[in-house]
């Protein structure tokens, strides 16, 4: 096995983590969910593939932009603006 698949079988095995408590927690906030999966992913890459840290990722950079938005949301919304 080689480690892409061993990183997609790991990921995907671990994505069920935040899906199952967030489940259980009943929340419905589309940003915690694609933040804690924003977070695996990275912490999982870092981990398993030290070597490919110089790459270009665009599922990473997909992620970060997602997980960026929604902590901009959450700023704007404590400092009481509307987006």
């Amino acid at each position: 096995m080689d480690t892409r698949q061993r990183f997609v079988l790991i990921y995907a095995g671990l994505s069920f983590i935040p899906l199952t408590v967030f489940t259980f927690l009943n929340t419905t906030d589309f940003g915690l969910y694609a933040s804690s999966y924003a977070i695996l992913y990275f912490a999982l890459r870092l981990i398993l593939n030290p070597k490919l840290r110089t790459k270009v990722d665009y599922l990473g950079f997909i992620l970060l932009a997602i997980f960026a938005a929604y902590l901009a949301e959450k700023f704007l919304n404590a400092l009481g603006g509307k987006i």
